[in-house]
């Protein structure tokens, strides 16, 4: 009965999916063919959160949730610290995002504690008992750091033997896996305290879709002094919804002058498009740079900056939101684009801020999939978990198979939830709905 219920809910989910593709909106500053608002409906979810959440139960109980071959780990939920103020600027911010959902960790549908929840569930993921990398590892201040290649081309700064730890493995793991399809990657993550990080394929420029709509944001908020506030409708509509429309708006406002100069100290590769072209094509190594700057504004207190940070933290359709703001803030603006067309062309991306239980890292994801964000967010898990080991936080893996409908066994209530909402929206149009 579960099963079919659940199935029920995913066909509906679908349809409801697929009508909601129709205000997403493309990418192009010209009118592209086919272009639409970017704005999607939230209260379907409610209808297949249920159907969902009832097969979730009957399949954990089962014993049925594997982990995925490529990552070679168990999965597993560590349990997070629930708070409040999305968007504070010290060390303490780091709690449980509820923006999303209105609702914390653990919490049921009801809004009860998780304790409450059925026998079987609980049971099974009992059995199921969440694993560490516990590979000894020296994370303190006063580790030896080295700076070494894996064999797949990854750079890292980390401390000595962090290259012989499975998580090391997994994000070796996750990239070949992302690029055997076909699809070219890059990414620079760094941890904002210490420096230690990883990134690969940096150089290369990306087509950023709407992944870029954060730095046009910050800049226009920084050079205005804060003055770019008076357009907070636009502002939030341009981040938070990815609304084209409100982009193109903010772009005749404040113009192409202030993109350009704003990048060339930045990402320099991408200064020149940007004085004439609304996407344009920038390197992970770029990217990261401009969200370094984000967050020094986001938590600097300067006019402008709470407005910045706390749409940044409600994004929606950001894959590094669905994987972690259940535990974490998250700012982040990810961007897809499903087809080559003129200056735009395929990409998935999502960059942004994780303020982690291990300190706060900037992370850019790049790549030229055409939105296909099941692929990408193994690559996500990776270099969370490897930030995690390498920091002296976290190495959880925070999910099992990004195409198995009921692999949410290790998630909490409310992860489960923002994830499903997440996937079924971005199969909303075949590879997915493009923004």
């Amino acid at each position: 009965m579960a099963a079919r219920h659940a199935a029920q809910g995913r066909n509906n989910a679908k349809a409801d999916a697929r009508k909601d593709h129709a205000r997403h909106a493309g990418h192009l500053a010209q009118d592209a063919p086919g272009e639409k608002n970017g704005r999607r409906g939230r209260r379907a979810h409610r209808g297949r959160t249920v159907a969902v959440a009832v097969a979730v139960a009957a399949v954990v109980a089962a014993g049925a949730v594997m982990a995925s071959p490529q990552l070679r780990g168990q999965i597993f939920s560590p349990a997070g610290h629930a708070g409040s103020d999305v968007g504070a600027s010290d060390a303490s911010s780091r709690r449980d995002d509820s923006s999303s959902s209105g609702k914390k960790a653990g919490a049921t549908k009801d809004g009860c504690s998780g304790a409450s929840t059925s026998d079987a569930s609980t049971s099974a993921k009992a059995k199921a008992a969440p694993q560490e990398d516990t590979t000894a590892l020296d994370t303190g201040a006063g580790a030896k750091v080295t700076t070494f290649a894996t064999s797949g081309g990854i750079s890292v700064t980390a401390p000595a033997g962090f290259e012989s730890t499975p998580t090391c493995r997994h994000l070796q793991d996750a990239v070949a896996a992302f690029t055997a399809r076909g699809y070219h990657l890059g990414f620079a993550m760094v941890d904002l305290k210490t420096g230690r990080g990883a990134s690969y394929n940096a150089s290369q420029k990306f087509y950023p879709a709407s992944s870029i709509k954060a730095v046009y944001a910050t800049a226009i908020l920084e050079s205005t002094h804060g003055g770019a506030a008076s357009s907070s409708g636009a502002i939030t509509k341009c981040l938070v919804d990815s609304d084209n429309d409100a982009f193109r708006t903010l772009l005749k406002t404040y113009g192409y002058r202030v993109y350009g100069s704003w990048l060339q100290g930045r990402a320099p590769e991408a200064a020149q498009e940007a004085y004439g072209y609304n996407y344009p094509h920038i390197s992970a190594a770029g990217m990261l740079n401009c969200w370094r700057e984000v967050y020094r504004f986001g938590t600097s207190g300067e006019p402008g900056a709470s407005l910045l940070s706390g749409c940044l933290a409600r994004t929606n359709h950001s894959a590094w939101g669905a994987l972690l703001r259940d535990r974490f803030t998250v700012w982040s603006k990810p961007g897809w684009y499903p087809a080559n067309e003129g200056l735009a062309s395929t990409a998935t991306a999502d960059n942004g801020i994780v303020f982690s239980d291990c300190g706060d890292y900037a992370v850019a994801v790049l790549s030229d999939a055409p939105s296909d964000f099941d692929s990408l967010l193994p690559v996500l898990d990776a270099l969370n978990a490897a930030h995690g080991k390498m920091c002296g936080g976290s190495s959880a893996l925070r999910q099992t198979s990004a195409k198995d409908d009921d692999a949410f066994g290790f998630f909490t209530s409310d992860a489960m939830d923002r994830f499903s909402a997440f996937r079924i929206a971005c199969r909303g149009h075949g590879t997915g709905i493009h923004n």
